[in-house]
């Protein structure tokens, strides 16, 4: 039974090919309103196969469009899954690098475990670009293997590429183990403020007591609070933070984002001190 049902997509009669020839004129500029959701919407026999021909073309663009086509189909009912995967998988060998990285982020949103082994031999890529697909293609997946990468990944030259492995490692998988912990530790660390916040919130996850006077600290020796570190405090709930967060209720400007004041009040509402009920026969 499908699953999937957009009003918009379900009226629009453009051709699968023709909003694929549209993307595939802009795909390498830096922004572009085109979308592939129509096709991935539909995701039928046609639009596999477009995909499909594309990914076999002599055009290193054109094999990357293949991928992007491939990587989505049919939304949350998955069309085309073991076919998709099953082409993109030796795409991976690629000789150009872009389709490779594609192909990762491709094979990431697909999602299927049989993929990972060979993702994990791009992970050492000298291409900040393929690592960073590495990092796509493993998000949320708690086998081993997948894990181990992703710790060495968080601790990457490259910034976004241990951004998103921290972000991997702290809250897309629910795996507890003393190495994950001390990759989050470590990365509660990082120069980077949201490197910072993915840790802390991975660290809140997983009930880490040392997450309290990581994030004391946190408050304490930078000037921009983000708005992770408040998600991490909420998941904390300690009373020991509460004084703190008042303080930063009252000293920091918000700019108009209500997200962020939100957040802020959310903290400090799980982290106030229970006041005990005293039962007045106990007096």
């Amino acid at each position: 039974m499908t699953k999937r049902f957009n009003l918009k997509f379900e009226n629009n009669s453009e051709s699968s090919i023709s909003v694929v020839q549209s993307y595939r004129k802009v795909m390498m500029q830096d922004d572009f309103p085109e979308s592939l959701a129509l096709v991935h919407y539909r995701g039928s026999e046609e639009e596999f196969q477009i995909g499909a021909s594309y990914l076999s073309s002599s055009d290193p663009i054109d094999r990357a469009l293949g991928a992007d086509v491939l990587a989505q189909l049919g939304w949350q009912d998955r069309t085309y899954l073991n076919e998709s995967v099953d082409l993109l998988i030796p795409a991976l060998q690629d000789e150009d690098e872009f389709v490779v990285y594609c192909v990762c982020c491709a094979l990431g949103h697909r999602s299927d475990p049989k993929a990972i082994p060979h993702v994990l031999k791009l992970a050492q890529s000298k291409n900040n670009k393929i690592r960073y697909g590495v990092v796509s293609a493993l998000l949320g997946q708690e086998s081993k293997d997948a894990v181990e990468v992703m710790i060495a990944l968080s601790k990457d030259s490259d910034l976004d590429v241990r951004n998103w492995a921290m972000f991997g490692l702290g809250s897309q998988i629910e795996v507890d183990t003393a190495e994950i912990r001390d990759a989050l530790l470590l990365g509660a660390s990082d120069s980077d403020s949201e490197i910072r916040g993915e840790a802390l919130v991975g660290l809140a996850e997983r009930k880490d007591k040392r997450v309290i006077d990581l994030l004391l600290n946190e408050w304490a020796s930078y000037v921009d609070v983000g708005i992770l570190s408040l998600e991490a405090a909420e998941m904390a709930a300690s009373s020991r933070l509460y004084s703190k967060l008042v303080y930063l209720k009252k000293t920091l400007e918000f700019g108009g984002d209500t997200q962020f004041s939100s957040q802020l009040q959310s903290a400090i509402d799980t982290c106030q001190p229970k006041i005990e009920q005293v039962n007045p026969a106990d007096r």
